[in-house]
């Protein structure tokens, strides 16, 4: 499930023409260079550096079961880069524009909706690059 839940993100992102356009791509661009922007999980294929920013990590959470077995409480996390911290910054805002108070649905998956837990900047370690992270909590139903 967590699978189908970083698909349907990443295909609410890059359907946006203006998320598209700050990470200097095209909704109609090819896999291989929007995968160079946009990584569905914790660890980029490439190496983040100045030269390949900006750049926006998604990655699962750890979440627990609600109550009814069914449903499950999800948490999921999105690393922003940028080359200054107002870059990525202004890349949150557009995320958060495209998945806060809103379901994420895909063929096979649908979420309730997704609500923003946590935003905060961070420190990338990495020269020339600033980051900024968002948590998001999301439940989903089950599928067996």
């Amino acid at each position: 499930m967590s699978l189908q839940l970083i698909d349907a993100i990443y295909n609410n992102l890059k359907a946006d023409t203006e998320l598209m356009a700050m990470l200097k791509l095209t909704p109609s661009s090819q896999t291989e260079e929007v995968t160079k922007r946009l990584t569905r999980g914790l660890e980029p294929e490439i190496t983040i550096s100045r030269d390949t920013i900006p750049h926006i990590c998604m990655y699962v959470m750890p979440g627990r079961f609600a109550t009814n077995p069914l449903v499950f409480e999800g948490k999921f996390c999105l690393d922003f880069y940028g080359k200054t911290a107002h870059e990525a910054r202004l890349l949150f805002e557009r995320s958060f524009k495209l998945l806060h108070d809103r379901r994420l649905i895909i063929q096979g998956f649908a979420s309730y909706l997704c609500v923003l837990a946590y935003d905060s900047d961070f420190a990338t370690g990495i020269q020339g690059a600033k980051g900024y992270k968002a948590i998001f909590d999301v439940d989903y139903i089950r599928m067996n």
